[in-house]
């Protein structure tokens, strides 16, 4: 979709604060946080709601959410998270392409009220943007979670500890992470 803001961010056409990346989906943080931390999660190919996304990414995109959950509030210190997705303008939908919301929560937060539309954007979430980007990402964006046409995503109660990604000589990832975590080791369906 030509004037589609988050195919434009898709394409790379609109920079972002990305914090994951694979063929299929993208997450980065929310330029309005409602806490440190509050990133989105979209399919790269437009589909306005969840119900217009093609089945076979259905259960990709979750356990994409259920991955980065776990980073995030493990690394940013959260004591929890809301997911939340608006879908269709009568539900509060501001852009018409479907985007998951993950909103980390702390026992500092002035409310301890769910979802997104409890939340007034955080000033200064939004003013250390970069920090934030920094300490979610460590330097660069969390490496794609490995994919195969048989498994199910493994071991998410893994830590996120520290993790690498290099390229061998096919151009293939290359996943180097430390034998005491489990981060990349999870498997989507694609």
């Amino acid at each position: 979709m030509t004037d589609c803001i988050f195919c434009k961010i898709a394409s790379g056409e609109i920079p972002t604060k990305k914090i994951y990346e694979d063929q299929k989906f993208l997450a980065f943080l929310d330029v309005n946080p409602r806490a440190v931390g509050h990133c989105l999660i979209i399919p790269k190919k437009h589909a306005a709601t969840l119900t217009d996304l093609p089945k076979e990414d259905a259960g990709p995109i979750f356990q994409i959410v259920q991955h980065l959950a776990k980073i995030i509030t493990e690394r940013l210190g959260a004591k929890g998270y809301n997911i939340g997705s608006n879908n269709g303008e009568s539900a509060g939908q501001a852009v018409p392409h479907l985007h998951l919301h993950i909103i980390p929560r702390y026992d500092t937060d002035k409310h301890k009220a769910g979802f997104e539309a409890a939340f007034q954007v955080n000033e200064d979430a939004k003013k250390d943007i970069d920090k934030t980007l920094s300490t979610i990402t460590r330097g660069k964006i969390i490496p794609p979670v490995k994919t195969t046409s048989s498994s199910p995503a493994a071991n998410p109660s893994s830590s996120a500890k520290e993790q690498d990604e290099t390229e061998d000589k096919k151009g293939e990832p290359k996943w180097c992470f430390n034998d005491e975590d489990d981060i990349g080791d999870d498997t989507i369906e694609h």
